[in-house]
């Protein structure tokens, strides 16, 4: 077994969560301590090979256990996150006077890695430009360092604005979390690593931080049996970004551009973790995946809730425009050649801001929500719907930003909006994880549109409308289970809203929309299950158009 064990001295964590800066990561990903490691071997010149060798061995290993605390929770070990303003770090208001030795530095240590006899005198070369470049970086440092006499009025002003007092500020966050236990460790069980223990142990000396210059560590590869809590598992309910195959070479390209000046985005697989295998439950999912392709608003119409279902058919319709319903696989048009939906398809839904207290219900994007059956081939075929759809009709100037409408009309008005689709959106209401998170208890955001119907809800003698809501809750929990969720142990209705920035029942469009068709009866829920089910939770006649769309709600904020 390899077993590298961090400490966290100063007892906390600070982390930002990956595509949501304002909440800390926990618990530590291995991707994030794999570029610690990689930020260690960087600190010298040149490069050690050993050391170099040893990363390129562990980013083939697979991804790590991990035995780490589970007890910190939203309401347990995290720290309330205040905005706080900080004094911006300008080189431009003197200069990046490192900036040329960084680049010979990258260029010789570029040359050292992959040294052959025909790069020989090319190294040499560079040796040297490396070296004038240290002696002119020392030269300047010196000429700072020696004090001014009669400085120049512009000089004053240059201090003045180096000086925080007269510098603006921006506002930073701090995201951290103070678990119990201030030691965790990364395992690797079936891991040989006594070839390349020496230079691990050296690497990880060498470690002094993870995640915020404040998040201060001791890192040691520890030569005792520790015991996993969290491991790779593909049903697990947990993601952490891991290293992979080819991390040093991707984190060594993505430096070179960066330089650890402009901001960056760490590269990383996506792997699941949940309990080490023994007697423990799977936690029941849906039909549905938790992997969305999503489009976030960049301009237009801020539209509300009340119009989620048009805009979820306006996205249906553009890729649909695209390609045609010829030819199209059931799992994406959602009909087979007499019209039937004979399996689970593609959903097409808009992400409204509600479940905060100061949510407006306001759409803040759409997204593409696949089932988890969903073949490999109709994937790409999907993936090259996309990808047409933005070639076509997307703005190559703007991320190949869209236009969506939800009426008929095509002009840019109060009924369209931009879109542009992002691998991870800072908003709540776009991170599948706020829909998706296990929870004994959904309520809905958008009002479901029952498959049958239950009789007068409206009715104004008590036991018409009391038997006509035991109709809609038994069609309500018949609807959860044709999803592939257990059945509810209880249901309960409503007209009104349940989650702030959610609207009454009678605010939102009628299903279906097709003038002539027989009107679905549409109600609010508050759906409880057994046992924690993950979502997504659609349910319901139009849950396809993301009428029915559920927010767990038994821990932590809403979307």
């Amino acid at each position: 077994m390899l077993a590298i064990e961090v400490e966290l001295l100063g007892d906390r964590y600070v982390a930002g969560e990956h595509g949501n800066r304002a909440r800390a990561e926990w618990p530590p990903h291995p991707a994030r301590f794999y570029s610690a490691l990689v930020a260690a071997l960087h600190d010298r010149s040149p490069v050690d090979a050993e050391e170099r060798a040893a990363l390129l061995w562990l980013e083939e290993l697979p991804a790590p256990s991990l035995s780490v605390d589970l007890s910190v929770t939203e309401e347990v070990g995290r720290r309330e996150v205040k905005p706080v303003f900080v004094p911006t770090n300008d080189v431009t208001l003197v200069g990046d006077a490192e900036a040329d030795l960084r680049e010979a530095r990258r260029v010789f240590e570029s040359l050292g890695v992959a040294a052959s006899e025909s790069k020989r005198g090319a190294l040499s070369k560079q040796a040297k430009a490396l070296k004038k470049e240290e002696e002119k970086f020392a030269r300047f440092m010196e000429k700072a360092m020696e004090p001014d006499r009669a400085p120049a009025s512009s000089a004053i002003k240059t201090a003045m604005a180096l000086c925080p007092d007269g510098r603006p500020r921006n506002e930073r966050r701090f995201p951290t979390v103070v678990p119990e236990e201030r030691t965790f460790a990364f395992l690797w069980p079936i891991a040989d690593a006594s070839a390349h223990l020496p230079a691990l142990s050296r690497l990880c000396g060498r470690v002094t931080r993870l995640g915020h210059s404040t998040s201060l560590v001791r890192c040691a590869v520890v030569d005792r049996e520790l015991k996993a809590n969290l491991v790779p598992s593909p049903a697990g309910d947990l993601v952490l970004r891991t290293a992979g195959k080819g991390q040093l070479a991707r984190l060594e390209a993505a430096h070179a551009g960066h330089k650890d000046v402009e901001p960056r985005v760490l590269p990383s697989a996506a792997t699941r973790y949940g309990a080490p295998d023994g007697p423990h439950p799977e936690t029941p999912r849906s039909t549905f995946a938790d992997e969305w392709i999503v489009f976030e608003r960049t301009a237009g119409a801020r539209p509300l809730l009340t119009t989620a279902a048009d805009f979820a058919r306006a996205l249906r319709r553009a890729l649909i425009e695209i390609h045609g319903m010829k030819d199209l696989p059931v799992s994406l048009s959602g009909h087979d050649a007499n019209g039937a939906a004979t399996e689970p398809h593609v959903a097409f839904i808009a992400c409204p801001f509600v479940g905060h207290p100061h949510a407006d219900g306001s759409i803040q994007g759409v997204a593409i929500v696949p089932p988890r059956s969903l073949r490999s081939d109709d994937r790409e075929l999907l993936s090259k719907l996309i990808g047409s759809w933005e070639r076509e009709r997307g703005d190559p100037r703007r991320d190949y930003e869209l236009r969506l409408g939800a009426g008929a009309s095509r002009r840019w008005g109060e009924a369209e909006m931009a879109v542009t689709r992002v691998l991870m959106s800072e908003k709540r209401s776009l991170q599948s994880r706020t829909w998706c998170r296990p929870s004994r208890r959904f309520v809905t955001v958008t009002p479901i549109a029952l498959d049958r119907h239950p009789g007068n809800l409206r009715s104004n003698s008590g036991r018409t409308a009391h038997r006509a809501a035991e109709e809609a809750e038994a069609a309500i929990a018949d609807a959860c289970v044709r999803i592939g969720l257990p059945r509810p142990e209880g249901v309960s209705i409503s007209l009104a809203p349940l989650v702030t920035g959610a609207r009454h029942v009678r605010e939102c469009a009628v299903w279906p929309p097709t003038p002539g068709r027989v009107r679905r009866a549409r109600v609010h829920a508050d759906i409880r299950f057994p046992v924690k089910v993950r979502g997504p939770v659609l349910v319901g006649a139009a849950r396809y158009f993301g009428l029915g769309l559920c927010l767990p709600v038994d821990a932590g904020g809403g979307a």
